[in-house]
C-alpha cells in the first residue's frame, strides 16, 4: 500500500467509527465490563503474590549455639553461614536480646518469666535466606548440614509451617490458573461475539462495497482498525473502572497494589490485537459468503 491508500483506509475507519457511535459505544461498554472482570482478577492475583512474597521475605532460620561455645567458635560459625549458598544475611542474637524479645512477645503474660532463676535461652544466629532458597527440601538439607557443625546445638526454620505454606501456595497457584483460564476464555467469548455482531450489522455496507469493485483488503482493513480501536478503548475503560475500585478498596485495605504502567500498556496492546483478530475472523466469514 502507498501513502494515499493507507490514508484512505484510516479515513474510512474513522468515518465508520463516527457514523456508528451508538453501536460502537454499546460494544465498548460490553467489552469494557467483561475486561473489568479480568483486570480485577489480575489485581487479586497480584496482591496475593505480594502477600506470598512478603511472607517468604520474613522467613528466617535460627541456628542455636551450644552453651559455652565461646566467641571464636561463634565467629567461625557465622563465617561458615555467610559462605553457604542462598544465605543473604546472618545476625547474631545473644541470649539476653532473645529473652527481651520473648518477654515482649508474651505481652501481659510476661510475668511468668520472673520466676526464672537464669536465662534458659541460648545464643543464636538469625539467618535470612534468598527467596529462591526458601524451599522445604533446600532448607532441610541446609539444616542437616549446619546441625553437624561443632558448636551448633540445633537449627529451626518452622518446618511444619513451611510445608503447610508451600501446600497452600501450590493450591492457590492451581486454583488461580484454573479460574484465570475460565475468566480469560469467557472474556474472549464475549468480545468475539460483540465484535462479530458489530461486523455482521454492516453486512449490507460490505455487499455494496463489493458491488462497486472494492477489494477484500480495502473492505477488511477499516474493520480491523475499528476492532483494534474498540479493544483499546474498552481496555482503557476497564483499567479506569478498576482504578476506581482499587481506590475505594484502599480505604479499608491500605497497601493494595495496582498494575504498573508497563503492565497496563501491555494489557491495552493485547486487547487491541484481540479486537483486530476477532474482526478479521468475522470479516473472513462474511467475505466468503
Amino acid at each position: 500500500m502507498n501513502a494515499a491508500q493507507i490514508g484512505y483506509v484510516f479515513d474510512e475507519a474513522a468515518t465508520m467509527l463516527r457514523r456508528h457511535k451508538a453501536a460502537n459505544a454499546v460494544s465498548i461498554v460490553i467489552m469494557g465490563l467483561s475486561l473489568l472482570i479480568l483486570v480485577v482478577f489480575l489485581l487479586i492475583t497480584l496482591n496475593m503474590q505480594a502477600v506470598i512474597d512478603r511472607a517468604g521475605d520474613e522467613m528466617r532460620m535460627y541456628v542455636f549455639l551450644e552453651d559455652g561455645a565461646g566467641e571464636p567458635a561463634a565467629r567461625d560459625i557465622q563465617m561458615r553461614l555467610l559462605g553457604l549458598a542462598g544465605v543473604e544475611e546472618v545476625v547474631y542474637v545473644p541470649r539476653e536480646e532473645a529473652l527481651v524479645s520473648f518477654r515482649e512477645a508474651l505481652g501481659k503474660d510476661s510475668d511468668i518469666l520472673d520466676a526464672l532463676e537464669s536465662n534458659p535461652l541460648p545464643d543464636a544466629f538469625r539467618v535470612k535466606l534468598k527467596p529462591d532458597y526458601i524451599r522445604s527440601e533446600r532448607l532441610e538439607a541446609m539444616s542437616q548440614e549446619i546441625g553437624r557443625w561443632k558448636g551448633v546445638e540445633e537449627t529451626r526454620y518452622g518446618e511444619r509451617w513451611l510445608e503447610r505454606g508451600e501446600a497452600l501456595v501450590k493450591g492457590f497457584y492451581f486454583a488461580d490458573l484454573f479460574v484465570g483460564l475460565i475468566i480469560l476464555l469467557s472474556v474472549i467469548f464475549v468480545i468475539a461475539n460483540t465484535v462479530r455482531l458489530t461486523v455482521i450489522s454492516r453486512q449490507r455496507s460490505i455487499e455494496v462495497a463489493r458491488l462497486v469493485g472494492a477489494t477484500n483488503a480495502y473492505i477488511r482493513i477499516p474493520f480491523l482498525v475499528e476492532g483494534a480501536v474498540q479493544g483499546a478503548v474498552a481496555a482503557g475503560l476497564a483499567v479506569g473502572l478498576a482504578a476506581i475500585v482499587h481506590a475505594l478498596a484502599r480505604r479499608h485495605l491500605p497497601g493494595l497494589l495496582f498494575l504498573g504502567g508497563e503492565a497496563i500498556a501491555a494489557f491495552v496492546f493485547v486487547c487491541m490485537v484481540l479486537g483486530a483478530v476477532v474482526s478479521l475472523g468475522a470479516m473472513r466469514r462474511l467475505l466468503r459468503l
